[in-house]
Formats: C-alpha cells, structure tokens, sequence
C-alpha cells in the first residue's frame, strides 16, 4: 500500500466534472469510431456518478498533491466517514487511472 502513497493524481483535462439536477458525474467524450450507438443514444458523453467523497477526491486530484496528501485531506473533511480512508482512496484513484480519466505521476519511475 505504502508504494502507492507517493503517485501524484492528475486529472485528464478531457474529463468535467459537471453537476446535473443535484448530482455530480464526470463527462467522459465519447471520440472512438466504435461509440457510434452510443452516441446516437446517449450523446456525446458517457456519465459517471461520484458521491460526494469521490467529488471532493477528484478536485483534490490536480498533479500537485499525493495520494498520501489527498488522504489526509480527506480524512480532514470525512473524519471516520472515509475508513478505511486508502484502502479506499487508493481502489478509487487505481480505478479512475484504468480508466484513462487520470495521469499518476511517479507511477511508471515505480514500476520499472
């Protein structure tokens, strides 16, 4: 776990963040030749809904802070709301990398 507290999230400028009748996803374009459908029935955007932990994650996740100081951020606001504070932190920010919607910074010096 402790690898992992060091990587520095940043949020692909591709991505917004947008709030939608009370509710806060992130619009994720829809570009490949494959989306066409999707397109077609949806729009131009894929949506995906973050609570308002995951929110308040991905406006901290600006390429200038840690996981490890993400963390502590959100253990200021969320108290023990958040535990297992990077147990969680870390599956959400892995997860949101996977999905090409953020760089980690420090994660490639890491891995080789």
């Amino acid at each position: 776990m402790d690898e992992y507290l060091t990587l520095i999230p940043k949020r692909n400028d591709e991505i917004e963040l947008r709030e939608i009748n009370g509710k806060h996803y992130l619009l994720i374009p829809m570009k490949s030749k494959l989306d066409f459908l999707a397109r077609k029935l949806h729009g131009e955007y894929r949506r995906l809904e973050l609570d308002e932990l995951g929110t308040f994650v991905w406006d901290l996740c600006d390429g200038t802070r840690t996981i490890e100081q993400i963390g502590k951020k959100v253990k200021e606001r969320f108290g023990e709301e958040a535990e297992p504070l990077y147990e969680r932190l870390v599956t959400f920010i892995l997860e949101l990398y996977k999905r090409n919607l953020i760089l980690l910074g420090g994660w490639d010096e890491q891995r080789d």
